[in-house]
């Protein structure tokens, strides 16, 4: 059924040619790379509690569908089935497993986040947000790249984390202390994730003498998002018992907070990645690169612009 689905939706797309498909292409891919660079420009220079709301929801998404994927090891649709060709541009975002669906993960954790917490007069902006998920979904399947099955699970996993979430901020504000609770539970499952990616017997099969999906791809997907994740909790534990930013302050210092801040993961990724990558072998490294990164946007970047802001304050 859900190949048929697919066949359907590759006629009408061949039928409509680029006209369709190139949106649907720049609309995927903005969605989902858009939703963490949002997220974290509202927890620098918007708000500090929505933003670790977004960004917690967008990291747990993305770790949780990394996990099910890789235990999952579904192949994509054009490999179970040749009469599925999706157009050339979206399979350069649709690489390794099926199920779940990733871009439709991240949109549906970043936007579901986002329509729960709108109320009062930005209560219209929830359908906004839901018709964003919907899209997102709809563009996968479009597009060829996932079934009806993958991206719906995709949006069950980030409603279920949303809720799920929703409990334990609600939790922590009530007894702070909980915090620490959580975040040394998450290190411990993404611990274990590790060592399930590490230890793992993936499929290994080959298709007109190619292999179908390389395990070591696989697996280094699953240590990218763990990786995240850990450097996510570990930054949100030094942050909240040390630092405590504000984003109260001027529009030009929430614009130099954003300006200073998003080009340093791009340079850490760029030069300091080969190097560590070739110091301590691939998948340790990709544990320690994104986690460093999630730490350097969760905490030592608001750590540097609070200490400047506070010096500039007193001269």
């Amino acid at each position: 059924m859900d190949i048929q689905i697919l066949l359907f939706l590759q006629n009408f797309r061949n039928g409509a040619g680029s006209f369709l498909t190139t949106p649907m292409v720049l609309f995927t891919d903005i969605a989902a790379y858009g939703s963490p660079i949002c997220a974290i420009i509202i927890y620098w220079a918007v708000s500090r509690s929505f933003g670790y709301w977004l960004m917690a929801n967008v990291a747990s998404g993305f770790f949780v569908n990394n996990v099910i994927k890789l235990a999952a090891c579904i192949y994509r649709p054009w490999i179970r089935s040749p009469q599925i060709i999706p157009p050339e541009k979206a399979l350069k975002s649709a690489t390794g497993y099926s199920f779940p669906s990733g871009h439709t993960q991240v949109a549906s954790s970043f936007f579901g986040a986002c329509a729960v917490r709108l109320d009062g007069d930005r209560r219209p902006l929830r359908a906004v947000c839901v018709l964003f998920i919907l899209l997102t979904g709809f563009s996968r399947c479009f597009l060829g790249v996932h079934t009806p099955q993958d991206v719906l699970v995709s949006m069950a996993i980030a409603a279920l984390l949303i809720w799920a979430l929703g409990i334990l901020f609600t939790k922590i504000s009530e007894n702070p202390s909980l915090l620490y609770y959580a975040v040394a539970a998450g290190i411990v499952i993404c611990a274990a994730a590790i060592l399930y990616f590490y230890m793992k017997a993936y499929p290994v099969e080959y298709l007109d003498g190619k292999l179908i999906v390389d395990p070591e791809d696989m697996a280094m997907d699953g240590y990218t998002a763990a990786g995240a994740m850990l450097g996510f909790l570990i930054g949100t534990a030094v942050e909240v018992r040390f630092i405590r930013f504000s984003t109260e302050c001027t529009i030009p210092r929430k614009i130099l907070r954003v300006l200073t801040g998003i080009p340093i993961p791009v340079l850490f990724l760029t030069l300091l990645k080969p190097l560590i990558y070739g110091a301590i072998g691939n998948g340790p490294g990709h544990v320690l690169v994104y986690g460093l990164i999630l730490f350097y946007i969760v905490a030592l970047h608001p750590a540097l612009f609070t200490a400047v802001e506070a010096k500039q304050a007193q001269a």
